[in-house]
């Protein structure tokens, strides 16, 4: 009988051993130093926001995670969360985007589809039961999560605020700014009329004395 309790013990321990650990439950990484660009400066649009897709981010996640085999480029994908600057409500765009290569040794970026993220003119809540816009004249903080299928396996900082554009002027708007200053304009018109034909004599004075 003790023997028998013997190995049936021992057997339980071995059963015990021969279980596979538990899987390791990872935490989202945050990549502080990741920076976040427009796509331009000089295209900023009043009710959409273009930024530069996130090169190499999956591969800055591939370094500081402890499991990369976890999520492979093609089944991960990039979410952009949006807030007003000073405010605390975070809204999401409702695309996700594929993750875009990293950039090559010498600085290029990979020609890809994806060239430019969008950001608006529609945003979600991020329980999904709220739509709003992107506004002109508004600051905003943007930043990127990553992810495999529901799993969040990066972020990054919020950016730096990105203003968007005020609204162009209506014509009435207009009309009554040009009214407030049409003697202005007028007197300066005359001056560069004036100064234009000074300059177009002269240049013809020096021709004429070369030949």
């Amino acid at each position: 009988m003790k023997q028998e309790l013997f190995w049936i013990g021992l057997l339980l321990i071995l059963c015990v051993k021969c279980q596979p650990a538990p899987p390791i439950k990872l935490q989202p990484v945050v990549l502080k130093k990741f920076q976040i660009f427009l796509f331009s400066e000089d295209q900023i649009l009043s009710t959409v926001i273009w930024l530069q897709p996130p090169f190499c981010l999956y591969e800055e996640w591939m370094m500081k995670t402890i499991d990369p085999s976890v999520a492979t480029r093609n089944s991960s994908s990039i979410q952009v969360e949006v807030q007003i600057k000073e405010q605390n409500e975070t809204f999401v765009v409702p695309e996700m985007f594929s993750v875009p290569q990293c950039k090559t040794l010498f600085g290029e970026s990979p020609p890809t589809e994806a060239y430019v993220f969008q950001v608006g003119p529609n945003l979600n809540d991020q329980s999904n039961t709220k739509v709003t816009r992107i506004l002109p004249g508004v600051v905003y903080i943007v930043r990127y999560v990553l992810y495999n299928n529901a799993t969040k396996l990066a972020q990054t900082n919020w950016s730096q605020p990105f203003k968007t554009r005020d609204l162009l002027q209506s014509p009435r708007e207009m009309l009554a700014s040009l009214q407030g200053r049409s003697g202005g304009m007028v007197v300066i018109t005359v001056l560069l009329s004036i100064s234009m034909f000074l300059l177009l004599v002269g240049i013809a004075v020096t021709f004429a004395t070369h030949k």
